[in-house]
């Protein structure tokens, strides 16, 4: 490197040391924050709304001597074409466990999906959320499950982000660091993300599905789908559920009620990470810290205002918002700075 060169990076090096030495000197305030992780079944204020066939008991697939399965689309269920290779199969003759009912579905085709119009328009304000049970079959490859929520005016766009099961990922084989090997057990996603075999703090195993209506929700009705991801082989699932609640307030890390300067150390210590709760920073539920849940807090920055809550008595100029940004958005820009110095 260049001796201008030099001086630059360490200008800039400088510059950004300070604005995070001043952001890791603030004083936090002593709020006694209650860290939710969120399920289908894990706030009060939530509402199930009714998925027809959620379990997939119809058709009844004919016990033996008879077949264990029904080829075809589900009864009150669609399909992405009137090709797509559906099926209902009777679980107990494959000593699944954990099914709601003795039935589950699958997928067998790249891409092919399966959806329901509930019959009911997306709110303003509303949280949606959506979980599923899957299994990975022992002797049986599998591909990733997908689910979520669609506008039935937008039929195959998903909206927010997309639950998933990584049903093949179980298998240990995979290289999946928090495979299990537990096969032929129907989970559910939120359990799934639950899992850290490897310690990484975060689930690579499932995720539910969310989406925030926000102030102008989409037209039309909330329909669900179940949808193959196009890696080959099949997918399996049963029990899909649907909830809304009213949604958390944006840029809210600790779910205390208000946007303060707490939660944007939150973000700060876990910048870059991954993340498997909105505890550690992660607002938008990606499963990772970064320039998005940063501008999310700033976006809602004060909440309920200013010289309210934990950020009471803060300085808050837009230059010092705008110094913070920065140094956020520069942090793995000083780590390339520092493997290019190196190499010079």
């Amino acid at each position: 490197m260049s001796l201008a060169g030099e001086h630059r990076f360490h200008e800039k090096f400088s510059s950004e040391k300070f604005a995070m030495r001043a952001l890791k000197t603030m004083k936090m305030a002593g709020i006694a924050a209650s860290l939710v992780l969120l399920a289908c079944t894990g706030r009060v204020d939530a509402v199930s709304i009714p998925i027809d066939n959620h379990s997939f008991e119809s058709p009844t697939v004919p016990g033996p001597p008879g077949n264990t399965w029904f080829d075809g689309i589900p009864t009150d269920w669609s399909g992405s074409s009137s090709s797509v290779y559906t099926w209902v199969e009777d679980s107990a003759s494959l000593t699944f466990s954990g099914g709601d009912g003795p039935q589950h579905g699958g997928i067998g085709e790249d891409f092919g999906y399966i959806y329901q119009d509930l019959g009911v328009p997306f709110e303003a304000n509303m949280t949606y959320r959506v979980d599923i049970a899957g299994a990975h079959r022992t002797g049986t490859g599998h591909a990733k499950l997908e689910f979520g929520v669609f506008s039935s005016n937008a039929v195959g766009t998903t909206l927010g982000n997309a639950g998933f099961i990584d049903v093949q990922g179980i298998w240990t084989g995979s290289g999946n660091p928090d495979a299990d090997d537990q096969f032929n057990q129907l989970r559910d996603a939120s359990f799934l993300n639950a899992l850290d075999n490897n310690g990484d703090t975060i689930g690579s195993l499932g995720r539910m599905s969310r989406f925030d209506a926000g102030d102008t929700p989409p037209s039309g009705n909330v329909v669900v789908f179940i949808r193959h991801d196009g890696t080959g082989d099949r997918i399996q699932y049963d029990n899909i559920r649907l909830d809304k609640s009213p949604s958390l307030l944006r840029g809210d890390v600790n779910l205390n009620g208000d946007v303060d300067l707490n939660d944007l150390t939150t973000i700060r210590d876990n910048f870059r990470l991954p993340a498997a709760t909105r505890s550690l920073g992660d607002l938008n539920e990606d499963d990772f810290v970064d320039m998005k849940d940063f501008l999310e807090w700033k976006g809602n920055y004060p909440f309920p205002g200013a010289g309210v809550g934990a950020g009471a008595g803060v300085p808050e100029p837009a230059s010092w918002i705008l110094g913070i940004a920065a140094g956020l958005l520069t942090a793995c820009g000083r780590r390339r700075m520092r493997r290019e110095h190196k190499r010079d």
